[in-house]
């Protein structure tokens, strides 16, 4: 049920953010990410091991990106950065939302290539551990 309810809903949802501009787009990722980190204190504690790493999400389905910075005590999403990123992770929406929530597994749709993930490789399974871990 949960499932049906979340595909009508991001196929709902696809062409208006398509059309909805970057910096809103970031800022409602901003928010989901912070609430997905204080919801979940063993993933917030985690990330600290990410410290001064740069990520790019690229969501493949609406055409937008964004930039997610770890801060010693903070996530910094923008829509865009003068930084080159240390990791890319390209899929649909709804994936790397599924990532962020701990509703999929990261091996799975990487081996499935639904997420494509480029940059250093150290940096990437780390994030990909502990998003599996918690």
């Amino acid at each position: 049920m949960k499932k049906e309810l979340k595909d009508k809903l991001f196929k709902r949802l696809k062409t208006p953010l398509r059309y909805t501009p970057l910096v809103f787009q970031t800022i409602g990722a901003g928010v989901i990410i912070s609430e997905i980190v204080e919801r979940n204190p063993r993933f917030k504690r985690r990330l600290k091991e990410l410290q001064g790493k740069h990520f790019l999400f690229k969501a493949t389905d609406t055409g937008k990106a964004f930039h997610m910075e770890i801060t010693k005590d903070n996530i910094k999403v923008t829509p865009h950065s003068a930084d080159k990123p240390d990791v890319t992770m390209q899929g649909e929406l709804e994936i790397l939302l599924d990532l962020l929530l701990g509703d999929i597994d990261p091996d799975t749709v990487f081996f499935s290539r639904r997420l494509e993930i480029s940059g250093d490789t150290s940096t990437a399974i780390l994030f990909k551990n502990i998003l599996a871990d918690c």
